[in-house]
């Protein structure tokens, strides 16, 4: 029996799926509600509809923490939450395939756990292949990875921004900052916290982010922020200036656009020239800042390609690999892999 092929990019903030059969992209908030310590009361973006609203009974958890899986259990819960979802069936999954993406610069053992997500769910098959997600990417965007020439991709998500140089479908430098979409809206938390004696929840300063959010300097009016006095604990509101998000946001990029040159001046010339010609690819949820296509221009002075679809990049990358028997090679089996 044939079975069905899926490429899964497991992000910390979002879980995202693609059904080759279909051809539809399932993409889900990549969080669970847990009841004494066990019983799933929710999951995916109903677990996010929860949260910050639940007793101390039932815990939230993010199974993904920094690219890699922090608590295989309930990523197990998720994954099956998500493929029945997705109307998978018992009977047939020991004939699908799965493609995962990965960052590159993992240990053995962060992969290992990536393969025992899927050996050890209730959906039994042992038919799964890792992709490095810089490269991934790379392919969602319609590039050819296989080529000589250099490609420099930068995709920023949630907890981590990876940076990496592609040649002849390889990383030839590659670097992870774990810095991305959370750490702003921590940094907002925090300066809302020390200017206004106001403690607000990370779902507020994400909106926070969405209204006001911009890479350089904008005019915007000011946006209402509901939290708690400090001193008094009791429910307030503030008017929270644009000025303040911009701040935040340009602070934590920092030392993405650090790591963006310094990763060009150790590039090889001749990749340097082609990275020249084409420019910095921009891809991941949190490249959806405005602005941010123009800050990294000005501070590398090379043309920036933004992605039409940053969220999708890399599991449309999944299934280029899925249908080409020419790039196959850039999917490693659990075979393959010095762990087992």
């Amino acid at each position: 029996m044939a079975g069905r092929k899926y490429g899964l990019d497991l992000g910390t903030n979002y879980v995202k799926i693609y059904d080759n059969a279909h051809k539809n992209i399932l993409i889900e908030k990549n969080m669970i509600a847990i009841r004494k310590k066990k019983d799933m009361v929710a999951a995916g973006d109903a677990a996010y509809e929860i949260f910050e609203k639940v007793s101390d009974n039932i815990v939230i958890k993010h199974p993904v923490q920094n690219g890699v899986i922090a608590d295989v259990e309930p990523m197990g819960k998720m994954f099956d939450y998500l493929l029945k979802k997705l109307n998978c069936s018992n009977s047939m999954m020991r004939h699908n395939e799965f493609y995962l993406a990965v960052p590159s610069a993992i240990t053995e053992v962060e992969k290992r756990a990536f393969f025992s997500l899927i050996g050890h769910s209730s959906f039994k098959t042992h038919n799964a292949s890792l992709v490095e997600k810089p490269v991934a990417a790379a392919l969602g965007e319609g590039l050819d990875v296989t080529r000589a020439g250099g490609i420099m991709i930068v995709d920023m998500g949630a907890d981590t921004t990876e940076i990496s140089i592609i040649a002849l479908g390889g990383i030839v430098l590659s670097r992870l900052i774990k810095t991305g979409g959370n750490t702003i809206n921590d940094a907002i938390c925090s300066e809302v916290k020390l200017r206004h004696n106001v403690i607000i929840g990370r779902k507020t300063a994400e909106l926070l982010k969405l209204s006001l959010g911009s890479a350089i300097p904008t005019t915007a009016d000011p946006a209402r922020a509901y939290g708690r006095d400090l001193i008094t604990g009791l429910p307030v509101n503030v008017l929270i200036p644009d000025t303040l998000v911009y701040n935040c946001i340009t602070s934590v990029l920092e030392p993405v656009l650090d790591a963006i040159r310094g990763l060009l001046e150790r590039t090889p010339p001749e990749l340097n020239n082609d990275i020249f010609d084409h420019g910095i690819y921009v891809t991941g949820g949190t490249s959806m800042i405005p602005g941010l296509d123009r800050l990294i221009a000005s501070r590398t002075r090379m043309k920036v390609n933004m992605s039409s679809h940053p969220q999708e990049s890399v599991v449309k990358g999944l299934d280029v690999i899925m249908n080409s028997y020419e790039l196959s090679s850039l999917a490693f089996s659990v075979r393959e892999s010095a762990f087992y």
